[in-house]
């Protein structure tokens, strides 16, 4: 379980960020990764630090703010520097499971071991900057303890699950009494630091393992979702118990709530009790009830096609990487959501019925995996193949700020908004350069001083973690 330290550390990060602000339908994106420009879809053989194969997983370190890639066509996963992370073809400041950022083979060539990687999937990092790699070609999960400190060559990992130990990839087998894995694909880690694993080779089921952090080893699951027949497997099905074939993303909210995108049965769940082995789901997106499994063709609001990922944002936006649809769907308030419910907001297509794949642009997703949201609120969408890469789309910087405020004597108090802001600065016409806002970036605060004229103007000015900025101005009047 994570330390009462962490849990502190992660509660103080969230009252001094940025208000989350979310993408709005067709939006374009502001930077790309893996990709010289949004229209280009080359790739490299050798690897370099700046390109990216079958881009599988995306999550960003909440304390540092640093993105982790899982390129997984180039077997390995390269981290992004908290600048780098919101730049257009930056260079990866480290790369794991590759001794540098040329080589490309499975398991470097040979066999498992904790420096090596076979077709890393889908990632997590936890309050604690531990970084999660569902490493489906090896048949476990691991762990890389304060992963944004990790050295820029030769990591080693923590920790595995699914596995006596870092050398060897047996499978696992379809029986309840058999906590291994075959093709681990998704990974998610709730507050209390339970880990969540998913299996798209064959095993319909999720596993749970408590207080992660500190295990390691071919263990015992604490608890399991899925449906079970009398010989003791899990089964593929159509209920509200259990999942299709191959159960990909999975992502746990702040309440614990787990999501699973179900993508055989083209339709997400939602676990309100997911601790509880055999739980019912609660809630089902993309289909009208748990017995139905249509495919979303053509689109709408309501349906989906494939859905292979899900990532709860801190608002309680339920973003959908809707794969076959080659579009991401938003679903603000999803806790509140029941059976069928339309999505918001659509990302990658001009509006809900369109599943067009090409050209290549700032707007469009030709095959979205997962999604990770930035400490501002941005969104990091992975595409798999043509031209794989990472896009960002982040909202403008908005201040919202009074017109006009009244002095008392030769001070002034001025109270405002921001969204898409990392931080605030001000400056007092007359008094020289900028300064720093006092309270958050989301509600800040500013007390001018030394007030002489009539009517002095102030600006105040947000900058995002990528440079882009916005401002307003207050005129400040003094009183009688």
């Amino acid at each position: 379980m994570k330390s009462v330290s962490a849990a502190l550390i992660a509660l103080s990060l969230l009252s001094v960020l940025p208000a989350e602000a979310r993408p709005v339908t067709n939006q374009p994106a502001v930077s790309i990764l893996g990709q010289p420009d949004f229209t280009s879809d080359t790739e490299s053989d050798p690897p370099t630090s700046r390109s990216l194969y079958e881009v599988d997983g995306v999550a960003i370190d909440p304390i540092s703010g640093k993105l982790f890639v899982s390129d997984g066509g180039n077997h390995r996963i390269l981290r992004f520097s908290s600048v780098a992370a919101y730049q257009t073809f930056a260079e990866a400041e480290a790369v794991f499971g590759q001794p540098d950022f040329t080589s490309n083979e499975p398991n470097r060539g040979g066999t498992p071991s904790a420096l090596t990687l076979d077709t890393p999937a889908t990632l997590c990092v936890d309050a604690d900057g531990n970084l999660w790699v569902a490493d489906s070609g090896n048949a476990r999960v691991l762990r890389y303890n304060a992963a944004s400190s990790k050295p820029p060559f030769g990591a080693a990992a923590n920790g595995v699950i699914g596995q006596p130990g870092f050398t060897t990839d047996t499978p696992a087998t379809n029986s309840t009494s058999d906590s291994g894995f075959i093709t681990p694909a998704g990974v998610a880690v709730d507050v209390q630091g339970n880990l969540y694993v998913s299996d798209a080779g064959g095993i319909p089921r999720i596993q749970r393992f408590a207080n992660a952090a500190v295990l390691s080893g071919d263990l015992v699951a604490d608890s399991s979702l899925g449906e079970i027949n009398g010989s003791n497997e899990f089964i593929p099905v159509v209920t509200d118990t259990g999942f299709g074939g191959r159960p990909y993303g999975i992502g746990v909210d702040a309440q614990g709530r787990l999501w699973v995108a179900d993508a055989s049965n083209h339709r997400v769940l939602r676990f309100d009790t997911p601790a509880v082995s055999g739980s019912s789901a609660s809630a089902v997106l993309g289909q009208p009830d748990f017995t139905s499994n249509g495919i979303g063709d053509p689109p709408t609001a309501a349906n989906l096609n494939s859905p292979y990922n899900v990532t709860v944002a801190p608002d309680g936006t339920l973003w959908v990487s809707d794969f076959a649809n080659r579009r991401v769907l938003g679903f603000p308030n999803a806790a509140a959501k029941t059976y069928g419910e339309n999505a918001a907001i659509v990302l990658g297509q001009p509006d809900f019925v369109s599943n067009t794949e090409f050209p290549y642009g700032a707007r469009t997703t030709a095959s979205p995996s997962q999604v990770a949201v930035g400490r501002e609120g941005s969104l990091f969408i992975g595409e798999f193949s043509f031209g794989a890469h990472v896009k960002r789309w982040s909202d403008p910087v908005v201040i919202k700020a009074p017109k006009s405020v009244t002095a008392r004597g030769t001070r002034a108090k001025i109270k405002g908004a921001a969204s898409g802001a990392a931080s605030i600065t001000y400056r007092v016409a007359g008094q020289g350069g900028y300064k720093p806002a006092s309270g958050s970036a989301s509600r800040w605060n500013v007390t001018v001083k030394k007030l002489q004229k009539k009517t002095t103007g102030v600006t105040i000015q947000g900058t995002a973690f990528d440079g882009r900025t916005g401002s307003a101005k207050v005129k400040v009047v003094k009183g009688r």
